[in-house]
């Protein structure tokens, strides 16, 4: 039975449990648009949720009758969701803005070190990728676990910074090239289909279930250089979608 039968079947049955296998089926696209608001004061698992919930509420609001993909449908609902989330959120400590400037360097670092390393950076190794002393780099964590609490639309210029960016972008929304049109909904959609059997495995262990590059070479049986090339190649390929 393909998705689109099983939407009709749910909207004419109400069946929670054909509700739930549409909901694992999509699963795969909170990981990814989750992933941008990474490491800015909110766990994993929080953001997770609250995409997961609106997935669910997406799963439960569609009408395949109107002639809309899911994901076009879903994609809006589940950033709306988080971005909700994050503008219920405020600072409760002001942080220098050194704190801010390196805390926003981090995720890009964590996951290059992840992709070379295979594993979860330590702090002095973010630190000696950064050139910066590893007690700032303490400092900027713990500095990202609040939130601020100026406008989320006010400018840095608003706030009395140097720049003209939006304090929303730079605080909740570290931009990653792999994922700055992921709004596109469509685009998930079709990068995913240019993958094949292997790298979908790959992919799925990875970035869906947070496995390490070293567990899963070992689960598939390959050396954990043939995953990292492997998950060089899946970027390139979301890259390719994202540029069009």
């Amino acid at each position: 039975m393909t998705n689109l039968e099983k939407f009709k079947l749910y909207r004419e049955s109400g069946d929670i449990s054909i509700r739930n296998e549409l909901v694992e089926e999509y699963l795969y696209m909170v990981d990814i648009l989750i992933r941008k608001y990474l490491n800015k004061g909110v766990e994993y698992e929080d953001l997770y949720q609250v995409g997961a919930l609106a997935l669910v509420n997406a799963v439960e609001r569609y009408d395949v009758d109107k002639g809309f993909e899911f994901s076009s449908f879903a994609t809006p609902t589940i950033l709306g969701e988080i971005r909700k989330y994050f503008r219920d959120k405020e600072w409760s400590l002001k942080v220098p803005r050194r704190h801010k400037e390196i805390a926003a360097l981090i995720p890009g670092a964590k996951e290059k070190l992840m992709e070379k390393l295979g594993r979860t950076p330590t702090v002095t190794e973010i630190a000696v990728f950064l050139k910066i002393p590893p007690d700032e780099i303490l400092s900027a964590m713990e500095s990202s676990k609040a939130y601020s609490t100026q406008s989320l639309n006010a400018s840095f210029a608003d706030a009395g910074e140097e720049g003209e960016a939006s304090a929303f972008e730079k605080f909740t929304a570290v931009e990653d090239s792999g994922y700055r049109s992921v709004e596109l909904s469509e685009v998930i959609k079709n990068a995913l289909e240019t993958l094949n059997e292997t790298q979908k495995k790959i992919f799925n262990l990875r970035f869906i279930e947070n496995k390490t590059q070293s567990e899963v070479a070992k689960e598939l049986g390959v050396s954990q250089m043939t995953i990292s090339r492997a998950e060089k190649e899946i970027r390139k390929k979301f890259e390719k979608e994202m540029g069009r």
